[in-house]
C-alpha cells in the first residue's frame, strides 16, 4: 500500500513538472514571438495605421469625407502706399505695406466620392470659407491690376494689328496699373470691365470657375480637378498618395514627364515609409500648383503637447536651373517645344503660369524669403524672416496625420509689357510685384480629435514600451527557470538512477 502511494506521488509530480515545463516552453516561444514583433517588424505600428483605411464601411470615411479639423487662412495683403510719386516719377522704387491678417475658417467637404476595387477612390473637393478676423468690408488696399497685367501678357504674342486692336479696346476701359478695392472684393471677387469682356475668350482656355475675379475665388466652390488617392486598402505604403489626376499619371503642363509626373501625398495622410525614415522626404502634391514638393525631416517638434516629427521645405525648393528642375522654367515661347529652350525665373520665385492658364502669376515665399537680391531692387517695405515666413509641418509620429504647423505661400503677379501697348507706365519690363500672402495652419482641435490623438501616441506608446520589455523579461524569466527545472529534474533523474541500480543501499533500506 505504501508503495503504491509511493508511485501514485512520484507519477503526480512527474506530471506536474511536465506541464510546468511546457507551460514555460510556451512562455518562452511566446515572449520570442512578441518579441519579433514589437522589435523587429512595424506589425503593431501598421495595426494602429490600418484604422485610418478609408473604405466604404469604415468608421474614418465620414471624417474623411467631412473633417472635423478646420484649417484657419491667415491673408496678409501688401498694400502700395506711393503710387501718385512713383507714377510721376518722385520715387524710383514702389513701396510696399503689409496689411492684416483677414482671417478666414475653411469648411472642407469631398464630394462625388467614388471606390474602386484596386484600393483606390476619387473624389472632388469642395470649400467654402467663414469670416473670422479683420475688416475686410471696411479695409481699402490700393494693388495692381491683375486683369490688366494678365491681358498684357498674353498681347506679347499677338501680332502687331491684334495689339494694335486690343490697346483701342482696352483704352475704353481707361484702366489704371493700380486700383483702389476693398479687401474682400480683393480677395473673393469684385466688378472688373476687361475680365468681364474676357470671358469669352478666357473660356477658350477652359473652364474658368468664378464669375468675378478675386485673388482667392477660385479656391470656393467645387473644384474642377477630380483626385484618385490610394486609401491604403491592400498597401499601406500607398496610404494617402495621389494617383491621378483628371484621370491622368502625368499632368499636360510642363512639357517633361519628369516635372509632368503625378507623384506625393494630398497632403493630410501620409505613408508610414515617409515619415519613419528620418532620411526620406515627406512628398506632397499640390494639385492647384500641378508639381510636386519635398520636405525634409527638420527634427522634432511638438502640437497640443503631443511630440511630432517636423518638416520643412529645402532653402532652394524654388531655385530653378539648367542643372536643377530645369522642366519647371516656362518655355521662351509657347510654340516652341523645344525642352531646352526655357526661361527661368529668379532664385526664390516659382513661375505658375503654366499652371494657371498662362496668366502671369508667380509663387514665392512670403516677402521673397530665400530669394535672390534682384527682387528686391525695385520694391521697398519687404522684411523676409524665417520664423515668420518659412513654411513647416507637423506630423503626428504613430498615425502619419497633419495635426500641425503652417504652410506659407505668397501669390506675386509679373508685368509683361508688349510693343506698342502702354498702360504699365513706370513699372519695368518683368517686374514681378507681390500680391498677397497666405498662411495656412491648424490653430485649434476637437476635444474628441485631441483626445484620439493623444491615445494614439501615449496610450500606445505605454502599450508597445509594455509589450516590448515585457517580452524581453518573459524570456529572462521563462529561459532561466525553464534551465532551472531542466537541471533539478537531471539531477533527480541521477539519484533515481543511482538508487534502482543498489549504488545508495541507505536510501534503499529507508525506502
Amino acid at each position: 500500500m505504501t508503495q503504491i502511494c509511493r508511485d501514485s506521488d512520484r507519477c503526480s509530480s512527474y506530471r506536474s513538472q511536465k506541464c510546468l515545463t511546457a507551460s514555460l516552453m510556451t512562455m518562452t516561444i511566446s515572449s520570442i514571438i512578441v518579441f519579433v514583433i514589437f522589435w523587429c517588424t512595424d506589425f503593431f505600428s501598421n495595426l494602429i495605421i490600418s484604422n485610418l483605411v478609408v473604405t466604404r464601411n469604415s468608421p474614418m470615411l465620414d471624417w474623411w469625407v467631412r473633417p472635423p479639423i478646420r484649417a484657419a487662412y491667415k491673408i496678409r495683403i501688401f498694400n502700395y502706399t506711393n503710387i501718385e510719386d512713383f507714377t510721376k516719377g518722385r520715387s524710383a522704387k514702389l513701396r510696399v505695406q503689409e496689411v492684416g491678417p483677414y482671417i478666414y475658417r475653411e469648411t472642407l467637404t469631398r464630394v462625388n466620392t467614388i471606390f474602386y476595387p484596386n484600393g483606390t477612390l476619387s473624389f472632388q473637393e469642395k470649400r467654402s470659407f467663414q469670416w473670422e478676423g479683420g475688416s475686410p468690408d471696411d479695409d481699402v488696399v490700393v494693388v495692381p491690376n491683375i486683369p490688366l497685367l494678365t491681358t498684357m501678357a498674353f498681347a506679347r504674342d499677338m501680332n502687331m494689328f491684334t495689339q494694335l486692336g486690343l490697346t483701342f479696346a482696352i483704352s475704353t476701359f481707361v484702366p489704371q496699373t493700380f486700383v483702389s478695392l476693398p479687401v474682400g472684393g480683393f480677395l473673393w471677387g469684385y466688378d472688373d470691365k476687361i475680365f468681364d469682356a474676357a470671358q469669352p475668350l478666357l473660356s477658350l482656355l477652359g473652364d474658368i470657375p468664378m464669375d468675378k475675379f478675386g485673388v482667392l475665388a477660385m479656391k470656393k466652390g467645387v473644384s474642377k480637378d477630380v483626385i484618385t488617392m490610394h486609401t491604403g486598402e491592400g498597401d499601406l505604403s500607398k496610404m494617402g498618395m495621389v494617383e491621378r489626376v483628371n484621370g491622368r499619371e502625368y499632368r499636360n503642363t510642363w512639357g517633361d514627364d519628369s516635372c509632368d509626373k503625378i507623384y506625393g501625398s494630398a497632403g493630410f495622410l501620409y505613408p508610414p515609409e515617409m515619415y519613419r525614415d528620418p532620411k526620406k522626404s515627406l512628398d506632397i502634391y499640390a494639385v492647384d500648383m500641378c508639381r510636386g514638393f519635398k520636405l525634409e525631416r527638420a527634427g522634432e517638434g511638438s502640437s497640443y503637447g503631443i511630440p511630432t516629427m517636423s518638416f520643412k521645405p529645402p532653402a532652394d525648393d524654388f531655385n530653378f536651373s539648367p542643372e536643377k528642375d530645369h522642366c519647371y522654367c516656362p518655355r521662351k515661347s509657347k510654340f516652341n517645344h523645344n525642352p531646352w529652350d526655357r526661361t527661368c525665373p529668379p532664385k526664390g520665385i516659382f513661375n505658375v503660369s503654366a499652371c494657371a492658364f498662362d496668366t502671369p502669376m508667380l509663387a514665392s515665399f512670403p516677402h521673397f524669403f530665400g530669394g535672390e537680391e534682384s527682387l528686391f531692387s525695385n520694391i521697398e517695405g519687404l522684411n523676409p524672416k524665417a520664423e515668420l515666413h518659412q513654411s513647416h509641418l507637423e506630423v503626428h509620429p504613430r498615425l502619419g496625420l497633419l495635426i500641425g504647423g503652417h504652410s506659407r505661400i505668397q501669390i506675386n503677379v509679373e508685368a509683361r509689357k508688349a510693343t506698342g501697348v502702354p498702360f504699365l507706365e513706370n513699372v519695368k519690363d518683368g517686374q514681378i510685384l507681390p500680391i498677397v500672402w497666405i498662411e495656412m495652419g491648424i490653430d485649434s482641435m476637437p476635444e474628441n480629435i485631441l483626445n484620439l490623438l493623444n491615445h494614439a501616441y501615449f496610450s500606445v506608446a505605454i502599450a508597445e514600451a509594455f509589450f516590448q520589455w515585457g517580452s524581453i523579461v518573459g524570456m529572462i524569466f521563462s529561459t532561466s527557470a525553464l534551465l532551472f527545472l531542466l537541471r533539478r529534474n537531471r539531477k533527480q533523474h541521477a539519484v533515481l538512477k543511482r538508487n534502482t541500480s543498489g549504488q545508495d543501499k541507505l536510501l534503499q533500506e529507508s525506502g
